[in-house]
Parts: structure tokens; C-alpha cells; sequence
């Protein structure tokens, strides 16, 4: 590049979206499903008695909200019967069927150090990060293992 002044702009822009893009990256993208207070958005008057029905039901339509149908199919089906237990402990809906929560537990950090997901050799090898996305997992599954809990 020949004009050293629109150089420094260009990367300087570069370096402002950067950091606009990561302004929330460390803030939460769920409110905890592990108490009461997470029903408390939709049910105010009575979250803790709907906590403490519901808290083994999947709660699909909280999941929907944000997570249009089209984006869910292309997980792990949900509202399947679960025929025998789980190899690690993963939550399932008072009628022992598989749901968002069983997979996902939104009550754990968005970001670890280490990884949560199956990558390949070279990813393993090459792409190194400070930190990675947990996908909000129940459990990690950078070998399989949440997979593996129950297939």
C-alpha cells in the first residue's frame, strides 16, 4: 500500500470493530436456569411455584425465544425416551426423556480454558486459544464423552 496514513486508518478500524465485536463477550447470553429466578421473567408473581413444578420439564418455549425451530433441528433431537441411565449424571424431563437441559446447562460459563468440543488434528495442533466456548455443555465433550453418555 502506498499511502501509510489510509494504512494506519484501515487497521485501525480494523482494531475498533474488534473490539466492538467482543464488547459482551464475556457476558452472560443466559440467565442461569438453576433457581427460581429463571422462570421469574415470564412468571413474576409465581416463579418459585413454577420452579418447583416445572424444574424437571423442559422448558422449550424459553429455549424458542431466542433459537428459532430451524436452528434447533439441526441439534441433537429432544423429547426422546431415554431407556437406560446416562453413563454421568445428565438432567432429564420427569418423564425420562431427553431435552435442551440434558445436553446443556446454562448455569456454566460461557468460556473455559480448555475445549468443549471435538476439533480435529490440526485444530488441536495449530489453533491455539486463550480461551474457548463451553456451548454452554452439560459436560465437556472434546472426546466425545457427553455423546458417549448415553449412545
Amino acid at each position: 500500500m502506498r499511502n501509510p496514513v489510509l494504512l494506519v486508518l484501515l487497521l485501525g478500524a480494523g482494531a475498533a470493530a474488534s473490539l466492538l465485536s467482543q464488547a459482551g463477550a464475556d457476558l452472560p447470553a443466559h440467565a442461569p436456569l438453576g433457581s427460581p429466578a429463571a422462570c421469574a421473567p415470564c412468571h413474576a408473581a409465581d416463579a418459585q411455584a413454577r420452579w418447583d413444578s416445572n424444574r424437571n420439564h423442559a422448558c422449550t418455549p424459553l429455549c424458542l425465544t431466542c433459537h428459532t425451530k430451524d436452528v434447533i433441528a439441526k441439534h441433537h433431537p429432544v423429547d426422546n425416551p431415554v431407556t437406560r441411565p446416562p453413563r454421568i449424571p445428565l438432567r432429564l424431563t420427569g418423564e425420562k426423556k431427553s431435552a435442551c437441559f440434558t445436553c446443556h446447562n446454562l448455569a456454566n460459563p460461557r468460556y473455559d480454558q480448555v475445549r468443549w468440543k471435538a476439533e480435529s488434528l490440526f485444530g488441536r495442533l495449530f489453533q491455539r486459544e486463550n480461551r474457548y466456548p463451553t456451548y454452554y455443555l452439560a459436560t465437556r465433550n472434546d472426546r466425545g464423552q457427553l455423546c458417549l453418555a448415553c449412545h
